[in-house]
């Protein structure tokens, strides 16, 4: 007589009418299955018989050890499960166990029957468990078995529980904290609205900082959006946030958060950061490749997992209990979707060049008037002006205002003193100066204000009154020496007692005195490891040469000198190479041909620059407002740009608006 054939799986699901998969979760109590059909499918596997084969199959595994290690993740569309999943399976699998994943897809009850059915099977050596709740109850029956498991990147509240979880507190803490320190008031932070460790954890960080910075919590701008919401009501309530709260800042507390954030920025047409700065996670690639790139918090997925696994394999091997929380590491990224609100002399507020526009009228009105305009440098002989010349010119330009001088006073206050003096006499409608005396060509500008408008680059002459100018445009010099004191900092992390030295310009040139206490702000504020053990002012720029030389001669284990700008930083250059000192790293602002080339060759490790076009256009946009409006802001500011080595060729474009030189 010919021996019965053996049912299949495949039969069984084609006789209840179900998938494969659908009878596999049955079998396994791996997903959430409704009572009704599982007792259809395991009335049809006794009827067939495949109820024998599952069984002799679960006795050989019993026979042997408990094999497979499970992860339990609330979905696959957050990178951080995904990279996690990854790296945990790399793991597993490399100590000999099975590693199963199983997807709750955020649904409290189908985690509970996963749960009930993980700790039956005697083939399961141990759970990792992203849990949906962080209330203890809801645990009960997982936590009184033996069953070895450990939590991972959420937890649930309860002494005998293990886990692992991300520094959730201490990384809203930080973001915030850059924020507020940025001169940002009026933060939003973005939430997910289902309740978990990791939201109480982030939120009591943001709320932190907000008490450190003196900010009233209760006004805190805390928004929770339901993230199994379809996506376009997502960004039509991070939409109604924005125009309720107005923000200068954002917060995004997740990944998908962050995704609907920049989305609704493209939808609305906002221009990040010059209209609202922005933080996010950053556990997705895409997150440096943004335009511009984006500030995250990046999570160390592959350390989590590292220690779980450690901890899950002690209880599995050992059956201790480790009863303690670990944390792994959050880092923050600052790129460039993040700006500095800066203040003017007299502690004007920035406006954004963005803000400043014309009508049509005034537009016609300025082609109309044929208006004339003077330039008064303090010197032509850098890229710097020649980019601040031919911003302000095209500007002009399509105004039809005539550029009527252009005078260089070669750093000499004597001589621009007597070039105003002509300028003067020429009477033109408006003059756009850069002194090069904060004192002493005061009151020639003062004198010049009766005939016409003014309009200052980068400084505002000392005591020469709000009423004489008609407003400063300048790069956000607080950012601009901030930028380079962290790029300091983050080139040095992770080392000791490092010593560095500062060259200073030490004169009273407003702009010049923020970026440089910028700087060293940065460094004693946030980098501990590295000691200023010598700050010098240079007050002319050629002095900068022997003041460097001194500076090593009395400090040779210096590793590192900050130098104000792009001119002096180039004598700061000559000095340690003639005291072949090349491996003293220098960092510095503004970008030029020369400073290029010493970042390729090694010795410049990082800088801020300003964009002299940019601030050239305007300028001569905040001139053609005035000569039609009263309505002028009395401080512009232009976010500087960051460049290290490895996007030269990027940087150059974006600043020159050419590719770079062929011998660069």
């Amino acid at each position: 007589m010919a021996e019965k054939k053996k049912a299949t799986i495949k039969e069984v699901a084609e006789l209840a009418g179900v998938s494969i998969a659908t009878v596999s979760h049955i079998i396994n109590r791996t997903r959430y299955v409704s009572p009704e059909l599982v007792e259809k499918v395991e009335k049809i596997m006794i009827e067939t018989g495949y109820i024998n084969k599952v069984s002799e199959k679960a006795k050989k595994l019993r026979e042997g050890h408990a094999s497979i290690i499970v992860a339990i993740v609330p979905n696959v569309k957050s990178a951080i499960y995904r990279d996690l999943v990854s790296y945990l399976q790399e793991q597993i699998v490399a100590q000999g166990y099975r590693f199963f994943v199983i997807i709750t897809d955020e649904k409290i009850e189908e985690e509970k029957q996963i749960l009930s059915g993980l700790m039956k099977d005697k083939r399961i050596a141990g759970i990792l468990e992203i849990p949906l709740s962080y209330d203890a109850k809801q645990y009960t029956e997982l936590i009184n078995s033996k069953l070895p498991f450990v939590c991972i990147e959420r937890t649930i509240e309860s002494e005998k529980v293990d886990g692992v979880v991300f520094k959730d507190r201490e990384s809203l803490q930080k973001a915030t904290n850059y924020l507020l320190d940025c001169g940002h008031k009026n933060i939003m932070y973005l939430r997910e609205s289902r309740e978990s460790s990791t939201r109480e954890e982030r939120t009591r960080g943001f709320l932190d900082a907000l008490e450190k910075h003196n900010l009233n919590i209760n006004d805190a701008n805390i928004i929770d959006l339901d993230l199994q919401s379809e996506e376009d009501l997502c960004q039509l309530m991070i939409q109604k946030a924005i125009k309720k709260v107005m923000p200068t800042a954002i917060v995004a507390g997740g990944n998908r958060l962050t995704l609907h954030l920049l989305k609704t920025f493209r939808n609305m047409g906002i221009e990040c950061p010059n209209e609202i700065s922005a933080i996010g996670f950053g556990d997705e690639n895409w997150s440096e490749l943004m335009v511009p790139p984006l500030t995250t918090l990046e999570r160390d997925v592959k350390g989590i997992s590292t220690k779980a696994l450690n901890i899950l394999f002690e209880k599995i091997n050992t059956g201790n209990v480790i009863s303690k929380d670990y944390l792994a590491d959050v880092e923050l990224k600052i790129r460039k979707s993040t700006k500095m609100l800066d203040n003017g002399p007299y502690g004007e507020e920035a406006v954004s060049p963005e803000e400043i526009s014309l009508s049509s009228d005034e537009k016609k009105r300025l082609r109309n008037s044929k208006f004339r305009v003077a330039i008064s440098f303090h010197y032509t002989g850098t890229a710097w002006a020649e980019l601040h010349e031919k911003g302000i010119r095209d500007e002009l330009e399509q105004f039809g205002i005539d550029v009527v001088s252009v005078m260089d006073a070669h750093f000499d206050s004597e001589l621009q003193n007597v070039q105003l003096e002509g300028i003067r006499i020429q009477r033109p409608d408006a003059v756009i100066a850069v002194p090069t005396d904060d004192e002493a060509t005061a009151d020639k500008f003062r004198e010049l204000s009766q005939v016409s408008k003014l309009v200052f680059i980068s400084n505002v002459p000392e005591n020469i009154g709000q009423n004489s100018y008609v407003s400063c445009v300048s790069v956000n010099e607080w950012e601009n020496g901030s930028n380079a004191g962290r790029l300091m900092g983050e080139y040095f992390k992770g080392e000791d007692h490092v010593k560095v030295g500062f060259i200073v310009h030490g004169a009273t040139f407003y702009g010049t005195r923020a970026r440089d206490a910028a700087a060293e702000t940065m460094i004693k504020e946030n980098f501990q490891n590295i000691d200023i053990v010598s700050n010098r002012g240079f007050g002319q720029i050629e002095n900068t040469y022997q003041v460097c030389k001194d500076m090593v001669n009395d400090y040779p284990d210096i590793k590192a000198i900050y130098v104000s700008w792009d001119q002096p930083a180039l004598l700061a250059i000559r000095a340690l190479k003639e005291l072949h000192r090349q491996d003293i790293a220098v960092f510095t602002t503004d970008l030029d041909h020369d400073i290029a080339s010493n970042m390729e060759e090694g010795i410049v490790k990082g800088l801020s620059t300003q964009r002299p076009y940019e601030q050239g256009r305007a300028a001569a946009l905040v001139v053609a407002k005035t000569l039609v409006s009263d309505d002028v802001p009395k401080y512009v500011g232009v976010q500087p740009y960051i460049v290290d080595a490895k996007q030269l060729r990027r940087a150059w474009k974006d600043i020159f608006y050419e590719s770079l030189p062929s011998d660069l």
